[in-house]
């Protein structure tokens, strides 16, 4: 199995970058402006949850989550519009979500010794959307915390040894051509594409050779050519197959 592991940091609004100290490897900064903030409930994405302070944070693509690291706010004269409880849900498509669950944070030193705390562990499931829902805070008017780090696989990058081939395309919807980001144990044999339209009908069929260190391909789709709406991209390795519904758009 071919396994990459990452960490995505999220820091809301603005990032600086500090000097750390040997002792303090993941200190924070006490500059207010270093994180999220949030005095106004507004429509969560979750429409049972109502009106309330929220963060949605798109990852761009569908990673595998593991464990996290929270740093509350750490501004010194706000330390209590902190998060104390709150609710993490994630999701695929931003629409569907599901709830991980309800947690705590500690409230943050103010210090620029501070290194937050550990956060929980999603433990390998796949989401592109994490939503943060605070219920409470430390007293103030506002709500907010400084950073969050989760542990990421990019599930791209995982292949099985009994299938050898990964594969993905974007943009997607698309207006012309798409990019083919593909992963294979066998480099040597050609790559056949084609493209059906809602009707089942095969609209562009081509082919490509890998190329060392390379993964990943355009792959001229002559989007001009063709009516809006819904296709079917089927990548195909030998006896490997992946299958991608495609939107063309304006």
């Amino acid at each position: 199995m071919k396994i990459k592991s990452l960490y995505i940091t999220l820091i809301a609004i603005l990032s600086f970058q500090l000097t750390k100290a040997q002792c303090y490897p993941d200190r924070h900064s006490t500059t207010w402006y270093d994180g999220w903030i949030s005095c106004n409930p507004s429509p969560n994405p979750i429409a049972s949850y109502g009106e309330t302070h929220w963060i949605m944070y798109d990852l761009g693509y569908d990673y595998v989550l593991n464990e996290t690291k929270f740093w509350n706010a750490n501004e010194p004269k706000h330390l209590d519009y902190g998060i104390n409880e709150f609710n993490i849900d994630y999701s695929l498509d931003g629409v569907t979500w599901t709830h991980l669950g309800a947690f705590n944070m500690e409230q943050a030193s103010g210090l620029s010794t501070y290194e937050g705390d550990e956060g929980p562990d999603f433990n390998s499931i796949q989401a592109r959307y994490v939503l943060i829902t605070p219920n409470s805070n430390y007293g103030g008017n506002c709500y907010g915390f400084s950073e969050l780090k989760i542990s990421i696989t990019d599930p791209f990058l995982v292949i099985e040894e009994e299938d050898g081939f990964n594969a993905s395309v974007f943009p997607n919807p698309f207006v012309d051509n798409v990019s083919l980001r593909i992963v294979s144990l066998d480099e040597n044999a050609p790559i056949e594409y084609r493209l059906y339209d809602i009707l089942g009908r095969s609209v562009i069929e081509n082919s490509l050779s890998m190329t060392e260190s390379n993964d990943t391909y355009s792959l001229p789709l002559n989007g001009n050519t063709l009516s809006f709406g819904v296709y079917i991209l089927k990548i195909k390795q030998g006896d490997k197959e992946r299958t991608f519904k495609l939107i063309k758009r304006e």
